[in-house]
């Protein structure tokens, strides 16, 4: 049986994070916690030590008196984990937190360094914390007690002031609530539920809910059966830019997993087409899967990269293209952790190069009169407008007919909580 704490070590293993390789444990990693609670626990510890990162590390020295170069990288991994549980849980009294560290260190091959990890950790226990910055120092407070690396904060400086920056910051910190798009029919499903704890409660964007108490079970089953989505009101909003779909063809051109695709589907009904189109086998494959299960049979789902590796097998022009393009993820930072350690100059510069590609190969698909619509989770004008001004710029036969930029909630009542992102509506004249 896989520990908890084991899994949230593998888990973060398999990541590139600061000062951490990825891939430093050795052998064939254990199947997920069997007990739903166990792998909760695991998920918890995961995402608590990568978005406090930065502050756990800073501790680590602290304590040890060493840099982050004199302490093995997985012993590191198994000092952030303790750190995070005796900082930030309290299911597990102290001294567990630490013996279990200690024997984790074992377990991995790392006994030479057990005494090592049992010093730190009981130091840790016994002495006050260390100094902190305070908030008035705005840059060191965001680096260490919120770890937000020093270039995207100054990147959240430039575009919304020091303060406003910092509240952006606070926000990536909290715990995101579940929300979902809802369908007609599920208002009367939760009510089937409501002994075991679930509830809807209303969001301030039309037909989405905040749900309380269900587990990832619940929201499987919602989704298979069509009756509700996990979505973000964010994104949730810019399928409905393209106004009245009935009946019509669209090409959802980065369809990932197929949120959007889904969306795309009921907004055409019966009568239209949706052709979706992802890189990526597993993520097509599942669609394919969801698909098939709810009896869909007006979505094509095709594994590529490029509309021209698609052959005769898409229409020569569609009435309307989604592009909801990869990008930095810096709008949904709470939800996606990790992309707060990727927002460096020369990965928005990457990014901007594949947005520029993957607008060019879509936009001779369009009809004239026909809409393409470009999206992003992301919060950065080089990834937004400046990407649409520079389409427009290499194809005069479009024009911008509206956009928008959303900055994540910076208050965290559920019903008006909602990510970052962007959506420009191009039609082709």
């Amino acid at each position: 049986m896989t520990k908890p704490r084991d899994h949230a070590l593998r888990e973060l293993d398999a990541r590139r994070l600061p000062h951490w390789p990825a891939g430093a444990l050795k052998g064939k990693a254990a199947a997920p916690p069997a007990d739903p609670r166990d792998l909760a626990l695991a998920e918890n510890i995961t995402v608590g030590v990568i978005k406090n990162l930065l502050l756990l590390q800073y501790l680590m020295q602290h304590y040890s008196g060493r840099t982050l170069k004199q302490i093995d990288p997985v012993v590191q991994k198994i000092l952030a984990i303790a750190l995070f549980q005796l900082r930030f849980l309290d299911r597990v009294p102290a001294s567990a937190a630490v013996d279990q560290a200690v024997e984790q260190a074992r377990r991995f091959g790392q006994s030479r360094a057990a005494g090592f990890v049992n010093a730190i950790l009981r130091k840790a226990t016994r002495e006050p914390d260390p100094l902190l910055p305070g908030r008035e120092n705005f840059s060191e407070y965001a680096r260490v007690v919120l770890s937000h690396p020093p270039e995207l904060f100054r990147g959240l400086e430039g575009l919304l002031g020091k303060e406003n920056a910092l509240r952006f910051c606070e926000h990536d910190q909290g715990v995101p609530p579940v929300i979902i798009r809802a369908s007609a029919a599920m208002t009367t499903e939760v009510e089937k539920w409501a002994d075991s704890g679930i509830r809807l409660k209303a969001h301030e964007q039309a037909g989405m809910f905040v749900v309380e108490g269900a587990k990832r079970a619940h929201l499987a089953d919602w989704a298979a059966r069509g009756l509700a989505q996990v979505q973000d009101p964010t994104a949730a909003g810019v399928v409905g830019q393209l106004g009245r779909l009935a009946g019509q063809t669209i090409l959802d051109r980065c369809a990932g997993l197929g949120t959007k695709t889904l969306q795309l589907r009921d907004a055409v009904g019966e009568r239209g087409r949706v052709v979706a189109m992802d890189p990526a086998g597993a993520r097509c494959e599942a669609l394919r899967h969801l698909l098939k299960e709810r009896g869909i049979g007006n979505v094509d789902v095709h594994t590529v990269a490029w509309l021209a590796e698609m052959g005769g097998e898409a229409p020569a022009q569609f009435d309307a293209i989604l592009a909801d393009v990869p990008c930095s993820n810096s709008g949904v930072l709470a939800r996606r952790p990790e992309a707060r350690y990727a927002q460096g100059h020369a990965a928005l510069e990457s990014l901007a190069r594949l947005q520029d590609r993957i607008m060019d190969d879509s936009a001779p698909f369009a009809r004239p009169g026909g809409f393409l619509l470009y999206s992003t989770c992301s919060v950065w004008p080089e990834e937004n407008r400046m990407r649409v001004d520079a389409f427009l710029a290499r194809h005069a036969d479009f024009e911008l007919l509206r956009d928008q930029a959303t900055l994540p909630s910076f208050d965290f009542d559920p019903a008006r909580y909602r990510d970052g992102g962007y959506f420009a509506l191009l039609r082709r004249k």
